[in-house]
C-alpha cells in the first residue's frame, strides 16, 4: 500500500466523495470552489483541508440523503480502505436551507494518525463562469485513480471568489493572499466585474498588508508540499507576494 503525507490523505479522500457524488447527482447541479478548485484544476501546491461546493437544484433532503448514503455505503467505505483511509466518525452540524456541513475524522490504516475535514455546501447560486472537466491528470495519476469530471469555477471567477473572501471575512486569512498570488503568477485577468468588489479594494489592500509572515506560516506553510515548504520558508518571500497582490488590487481599484 502507498503511503502519503497527511494532508494527501485528506486530498484523496476529497477526490474519492467529489467521485461518488458525481455518480449520484447532476454534476452541472454543483460546482466545486476555494482551494480544492485551485488545487484539482490550477496547479495550485496548497493543500486544502477542507471541501467547499456551491450546489442548486438540489433540495435540502435530497442533498442531504445523498452526502449520508456515500458515508454509510460499503462500497465508498472498501475504496477508503483501499486506500488506507477508515472514516472514524462523521456528524452534520450545520443543515439549513443555505448552508449544509458535514465534519468528517479520518484515520489511516496501521497508524495513529487522525485527519479532520469538513465538506461544506452553499445554495446560495452560483456566481461566475463554471467549466465542466476533468480533474487535472497529474493530480489523480499520484493516486493512481481512474479520470474523475466534475463542474467548477475557472480562474477569473475563482479570483473573484478569493478577492471577496478577503474582504468580507472577519480575520482576514493569509491563505487567500496566497491563493491570490498563485493565480496572478498563472496569469489570470486581474480586472474585477463586481462593482461592489470595485468599491471595497482599498479595504482588501489594508487586509492583505496586515497579515504578517509569522501568520503565514502558522497557517499556510504546512498546507504546503514539503518540497515547496523550504523556498516559501521566508519572509522576504511573502513580502514579494504581499506586495504582488496589493499592486494587482491597486491597478482593479476605480
Amino acid at each position: 500500500m502507498t503511503r502519503y503525507a497527511p494532508m494527501q490523505y485528506v486530498e484523496l479522500f476529497h477526490l474519492l466523495f467529489l467521485d461518488q457524488l458525481g455518480r449520484k447527482l447532476d454534476k452541472r447541479s454543483y460546482a466545486l470552489k476555494g482551494g480544492c478548485n485551485l488545487r484539482f484544476y490550477m496547479k495550485s501546491i496548497r493543500y486544502s483541508e477542507d471541501m467547499d461546493i456551491d450546489i442548486q437544484s438540489i433540495t435540502k433532503d435530497k442533498l442531504r440523503d445523498t452526502v449520508v448514503s456515500i458515508l454509510k455505503s460499503k462500497p465508498f467505505t472498501q475504496i477508503l480502505q483501499i486506500h488506507g483511509i477508515v472514516i472514524a466518525r462523521w456528524s452534520e452540524p450545520k443543515q439549513t436551507e443555505t448552508t449544509q456541513r458535514w465534519k468528517v475524522g479520518l484515520s489511516i490504516s496501521d497508524t495513529s494518525i487522525s485527519l479532520p475535514t469538513k465538506i461544506e455546501f452553499s445554495r446560495r447560486g452560483f456566481k461566475g463562469k463554471t467549466v465542466f472537466e476533468p480533474v487535472d491528470p497529474e493530480i489523480v495519476k499520484i493516486y493512481r485513480l481512474s479520470p474523475i469530471m466534475a463542474n467548477h469555477y475557472d480562474s477569473h471567477t475563482a479570483y473573484e471568489q478569493k478577492v471577496e473572501a478577503l474582504i468580507t471575512r472577519s480575520t482576514p486569512q493569509s491563505r487567500d493572499i496566497f491563493d491570490l498570488n498563485l493565480l496572478l503568477n498563472a496569469g489570470v485577468d486581474r480586472n474585477i466585474s463586481s462593482t461592489r468588489l470595485k468599491n471595497r479594494l482599498k479595504e482588501a489592500e489594508s487586509k492583505v498588508m496586515s497579515i504578517t509572515f509569522d501568520v503565514f506560516k502558522s497557517q499556510v506553510l504546512s498546507y504546503l508540499h514539503p518540497d515547496y515548504q523550504r523556498q516559501y520558508d521566508s519572509p522576504s518571500v511573502w513580502d514579494d507576494i504581499v506586495l504582488k497582490v496589493v499592486e494587482a488590487l491597486n491597478e482593479a481599484a476605480p
